[in-house]
């Protein structure tokens, strides 16, 4: 419950950012009427992207007065950091949802047809966009969680840039070499919830170590 508490705690520093992220679906369709060549995992993963973004909002809203309030309150190492990838693991499920719903939007706009390996790629872009967000706690909780603001702009732009610009890079690949696209597309279509489902747990994995490494880090640093 603790933990829970301070995922609470999170949300309500990061309200401003959770009203933002409702609006990304409607920002997301205006730019499809600008789109001839987009496709249905183009909109999931700008979803995503802002939510990789999003996830290190409370870095940043995190005061020295706030900082020592909290250190106050009777809870673990372990609940803190505990609590704060909770909220990152729980956005990047808001930001999911939403970015789902566009996918709908996107459909019905544009008349796509189903096609069945694009919930396994969905699947695959959200287990890298955790370890994005594992990546970026890690980073900010190597520096102390009162001094990440100095550098904040930085670990949220880089990673999520890198996540964004080379999952379109791999779409533009596609496109251009058809044939390679084929060939990953049979691999995945062979066993696609397999292959979706095992990068899933692997992401999770990467962030229980992420939580052990924070939580070992922020043990050793006197505040």
């Amino acid at each position: 419950m603790k933990t829970l508490y301070f995922t609470k705690i999170d949300y309500i520093r990061s309200r401003t950012q959770l009203y933002l992220i409702s609006v990304i679906l409607a920002v997301v369709i205006m730019i499809l009427k600008f789109i001839t060549d987009g496709t249905d995992v183009m909109v999931f993963l700008y979803g995503i992207f802002i939510t990789i973004v999003f996830s290190t909002v409370p870095f940043g809203n995190c005061s020295r007065k706030d900082a020592g309030f909290l250190q106050l309150l009777p809870a673990t190492v372990w609940h803190r950091v505990l609590g704060r990838f909770l909220f990152g693991l729980s956005l990047l499920m808001i930001g999911s949802a939403i970015s789902a719903g566009c996918m709908v939007v996107y459909r019905l706009y544009v008349g796509a047809e189903e096609n069945v390996i694009v919930l396994p790629f969905c699947m695959i872009i959200l287990s890298v966009g955790l370890v994005f967000i594992t990546v970026q706690y890690i980073a900010l909780y190597l520096v102390g969680e009162n001094y990440g603001a100095q550098f904040l702009s930085l670990v949220r732009m880089i990673p999520g840039m890198c996540f964004f610009f080379g999952s379109m890079k791999l779409l533009e690949e596609a496109r251009q070499n058809p044939e390679s696209a084929m060939k990953l597309l049979e691999l995945i279509s062979d066993r696609p919830y397999v292959i979706s489902l095992g990068s899933i747990v692997i992401a999770l994995a990467v962030m229980a170590a992420g939580v052990v490494l924070c939580v070992k880090m922020t043990e050793k640093r006197d505040y």
